[in-house]
């Protein structure tokens, strides 16, 4: 199969879903090394700057796998985007929770990593891990709905 056709076979949902995943799954990496183990605030500054730019992002890439008389997505794919909101919000509910739990004993707090970066750098994190699993539900959805 050529990679065209095997492109034209996936549908643009479980692209894009796939593409975000990484995406994300790299500002998490930098979030942990850079932020948490390096004591540094860029990759924290980096992704404050990225986060709400992904959203742009889907808009974009949209508009540039448009074709004149086809639709890009239909009532399916808006039932799989509604079960991943379903997915990230239980993601940020059980992290924002633990989280809160944790830091609430002077155990959870004697964990954190010695600079003033590693509590914003769990918040973003347990924004990112949420995203994260959301996508992952598109991908998984779409290619389940394939099979």
């Amino acid at each position: 199969m050529s990679r065209a056709a095997a492109r034209d076979a996936q549908p643009f949902g479980e692209r894009f879903a796939w593409r975000m995943v990484g995406m994300f799954a790299g500002m998490a990496l930098m979030l942990v090394a850079g932020t948490w183990l390096g004591g540094r605030g860029t990759p924290l500054a980096a992704v404050l700057i990225a986060l709400p730019l992904t959203y742009g992002f889907r808009w974009r890439v949209a508009s540039d796998e448009a074709r004149p008389g086809r639709a890009l997505e239909d009532e399916r794919d808006a039932a799989i985007r509604a079960r991943a909101d379903v997915a990230f919000r239980r993601v940020a509910s059980c992290w924002f929770g633990a989280l809160a739990l944790g830091l609430s004993f002077d155990a959870g707090r004697a964990l954190l990593a010695p600079n003033g970066y590693a509590v914003p750098a769990l918040l973003l994190l347990g924004l990112v891990m949420a995203n994260i699993a959301g996508h992952a539900t598109v991908a998984w959805l779409y290619r389940q709905d394939r099979a």
